[in-house]
């Protein structure tokens, strides 16, 4: 095939190779680029050689390139498209167009192209310039994972709260639930759609993961209900979480007052006391201890939570021998002249007059707590609005301190071991997918193998949510400033005496700000 033939030089196609042949000289080169412009389908190679034989003009038939198919198709390699390019004028293609579409047809036979060819488009909407999508598969419909919802949990933030007549303190505490309230969901994993290639063939959706519901069966079950598996309640009490499965806990339900009619309490579980606590009585728990009297307690012996929190929505009146200890937390309104020692914070709505605080972290309201004489113990932080009064009654705040790069290194090797912990957990999650593809054709050795997987997840489930609890603590005391931190809101009143550490300031003056330890000094902003 000649492509050019003038009085200079003729170029021509011989079995797929382009060659020119030069006979006069004095052809600028660059006019041969509009010249391949008009032919696409070629493709030059050996442009010195070009430039040579338009120089040199000596007739000679010298191989310059190479020609293109018109028609190119390009089958995708998940053969969900096929895209054809056209090495063509728009003179040609206009000239040859069904030829042209016919060569296309031709090219998918060949491949075996069957399903989603677009006829409008080989019709209508072929074009020299681009590549264009001549064909189009069905792309499958993923499955959906599975969706897991659980119940939750009320927020534990005290606040100090006007009703228009009074302050209170107030919080949402326990979560009380009754027998067959909900608890949680999942929706199952959807299988999807099946989709098509263009060869013909099915292509097969991606099934969506499943989430399995963590929940302790002696006080939860689950139901099948409208497609979805839901938990409910078995028995009355109070919404849990425990090493990552909920669960409900044991309540106790105190109308009134604890006092001559109920005798001292120790309960293993959670107590709620909707009046107060009498002169003289105790009460004892493992979990949280909620009195919701707004009148507070008075000249109690002992509130104790062993492992939980205790909340008082009043204050306490302590007359120097009442005693409250957390095993986590405490929150109450106002502490006059008691003894309140929390595992992890104190946090006081009012005020704290005269007492003994011992807690990680003491917190009051940063607008209107006080701080006012006794003897406060933290570990790593302090705050209050205002501490100490006019009277410049004596008030001892200490804060013990850590070493911040001792509780960094402890804080890195706590998250190295969570990630090894959840490399563990994924590694386990996969066993058991494993194990449900083949669901109901268990032999007794697979079914032993698959509880003992099952409770291997359990426990390193708890692990994980133990090492997290860690990790928690350790940010916590890392967010002080610092090595130890005091801050003052509003006010402290001279006669106050603070230490953080081993560095002690008495304040001679009205002081507000935040005293904080680093590098062995007391810093001041």
């Amino acid at each position: 095939m000649i492509f050019v033939k003038n009085e200079h030089f003729v170029l021509e196609d011989d079995l797929g190779v382009v060659y020119i042949s030069v006979h006069l000289k004095g052809f600028p080169i660059l006019n041969l680029n509009a010249i391949l412009l008009t032919f696409p389908q070629i493709v030059l190679e050996h442009v010195k050689d070009v430039k040579q034989a338009l120089t040199e003009a000596n007739g000679e038939r010298i191989p310059v390139g190479r020609v293109k198919p018109i028609v190119e198709v390009d089958i995708a390699e998940d053969k969900m498209s096929a895209h054809v390019k056209l090495n063509c004028s728009e003179n040609y293609l206009n000239e040859n167009h069904s030829a042209i579409v016919a060569n296309i047809l031709e090219n998918l036979q060949k491949e075996y192209i069957s399903d989603g060819i677009l006829m409008n488009v080989l019709q209508n909407e072929l074009t020299n310039k681009d590549r264009t999508v001549i064909a189009l598969g069905k792309e499958p419909v993923h499955g959906k994972d599975a969706v897991v919802t659980y119940f939750k949990r009320s927020e534990r933030k005290p606040a100090v709260r006007e009703d228009g007549k009074a302050d209170y303190y107030d919080m949402s505490f326990l979560d009380e639930v009754k027998k067959g309230d909900w608890l949680g969901e999942r929706i199952p994993p959807s299988s999807g759609e099946m989709g098509r290639l263009i060869t013909g063939e099915l292509a097969l959706p991606r099934k969506g993961k499943d989430k399995k519901l963590l929940y302790d069966k002696k006080t939860i079950a689950e139901y099948e209900e409208e497609g979805k598996i839901v938990l409910r309640a078995l028995i009355d009490g109070v919404v849990e979480f425990r090493d990552g499965k909920i669960t409900v806990g044991a309540h106790l339900l105190i109308d009134g007052d604890v006092g001559i009619e109920t005798g001292n309490i120790e309960f293993d579980g959670s107590v709620t006391v909707k009046g107060t606590v009498m002169d003289h009585f105790s009460m004892t728990a493992t979990k949280d201890i909620s009195i919701l009297s707004e009148l507070g307690v008075c000249n109690v012996e002992e509130i104790n939570s062993k492992e939980g929190d205790v909340f008082i929505k009043g204050g306490i009146f302590g007359k120097g021998l009442s005693k409250v200890s957390a095993g986590r937390n405490i929150f109450v309104k106002y502490a006059n002249e008691c003894h309140l020692t929390a595992g992890e914070n104190i946090h006081i709505g009012s005020y704290s007059l005269g007492s003994f605080l011992k807690a990680k972290n003491i917190f009051t309201d940063e607008k209107k707590g006080k701080l006012i004489g006794g003897v406060i113990e933290a570990q790593g932080k302090v705050r209050a609005a205002v501490i100490g009064n006019r009277m410049e009654r004596k008030t001892i705040i200490t804060v013990k301190g850590f070493n911040r790069n001792l509780i960094k290194e402890e804080l890195n090797q706590t998250l190295l071991l969570y990630k090894s912990k959840i490399k563990q957990l994924e590694s386990i999650k996969e066993k058991l997918e494993v194990f449900d593809m083949f669901l109901g054709e268990w032999t007794e050795v697979q079914q032993f193998q698959y509880e003992q997987t099952r409770k291997q997840m359990e426990l390193l489930l708890a692990h994980i949510f133990q090492i997290d609890g860690k990790r928690k603590s350790l940010m916590d005391m890392l967010e002080s400033k610092g090595e130890g931190e005091i801050t003052i809101g509003q006010m402290a009143f001279p006669h106050t005496r603070l230490q953080i550490k081993s560095l002690e300031k008495k304040l001679d003056d009205m002081t507000k700000g935040t005293f904080y330890a680093e590098n062995n000094h007391l810093h001041f902003d």
